[in-house]
């Protein structure tokens, strides 16, 4: 069956571990987390959030973390990451970690090599700098160095709507094994940028995009890769929506507590001075 997460990271003051918990309030049922969210200093307070919701793990991402784990000369940090990880995978149930390919800097050795130290399955996203065919060389040349720790391929739809436009964007999803695909990424996005946005706030015609992946029978993980843009309830509708399509039950609940839930929510927030 599908499993439906929501990206987390810090927001307006808001740690990691409250999003959390917002997050299993209103019916949420997985997370992906990543270095921008966790780390050692709030790692006790993250796994006492998480508690018995299912996890994965995005690793460091150059445009955000200024590194990646093809980066030699981060190797120090690149092993905090590691050991993050390794350490901690029951206490957060995580259940994959993503990454990327090389893109514009970097070595596909040292990739290969720190992400073959981790104890969990990886899945590797398409990226908006590799065309698809290359991704699929690339794909394949990753099976063969990580074996069977590589557990599939991850479809990120806003980057190949940006990479190939708004005519051919879904047919990375023929020209790669479909029966690999094991994550999807969904967010809006604007022309030529990776917004991470709420549905219905960038040019994205999310709704044809749902009814395509549903109609070729998709039931693995599926993450909303967005930040709250405008706003953390246009995220939660976002998800909503997803849920609507993939998981009738799951996206009853999240309707029913974000009705129940978001008056208490944004009455405590304004206390704290937080606008959602």
């Amino acid at each position: 069956m599908v499993l439906i997460g929501q990206t987390i990271q810090a927001y307006k003051g808001l740690g990691c571990e409250h999003l959390i918990k917002f997050a299993k309030t209103l019916g949420i049922e997985s997370c992906e987390l990543n270095p921008q969210g966790v780390n050692f200093n709030n790692l006790d307070s993250v796994i006492e959030a998480v508690g018995d919701m299912v996890t994965t793990f995005h690793l460091p991402v150059d445009e955000i973390d200024e590194y990646d784990f093809s980066f030699p000369e981060k190797q120090k940090e690149i092993d905090g990451v590691i050991k993050l990880i390794n350490e901690n995978i029951d206490k957060l149930n995580i259940i994959a970690a993503v990454f990327h390919p090389v893109e514009h800097r970097g070595e596909y050795k040292t990739l290969v090599e720190n992400v073959s130290q981790l104890k969990i399955p990886v899945v590797v996203e398409n990226v908006m700098s590799l065309s698809d065919e290359d991704f699929l060389d690339y794909y394949k040349r990753l099976k063969k160095d990580l074996g069977n720790q590589l557990k599939g391929w991850l479809f990120d739809v806003a980057h190949s709507y940006i990479q190939n436009g708004p005519e051919t964007y879904l047919d990375l999803l023929d020209k790669m094994p479909f029966n690999e695909l094991e994550e999807i990424h969904f967010s809006d996005c604007n022309e030529g940028e990776d917004s991470h946005y709420s549905f219905g706030s960038g040019v994205l015609p999310i709704n044809d995009i749902l009814q395509n992946i549903k109609k070729r029978g998709y039931s693995k993980i599926i993450v909303n890769e967005i930040d709250a843009h405008p706003t953390i309830w246009d995220t939660i509708d976002s998800y909503k929506l997803v849920a609507k399509y993939f998981k009738r039950s799951l996206y009853l609940k999240v309707a029913l507590r974000k009705l129940i839930f978001k008056p208490i929510i944004q009455r405590r927030l304004k206390k704290a001075n937080i606008d959602f």
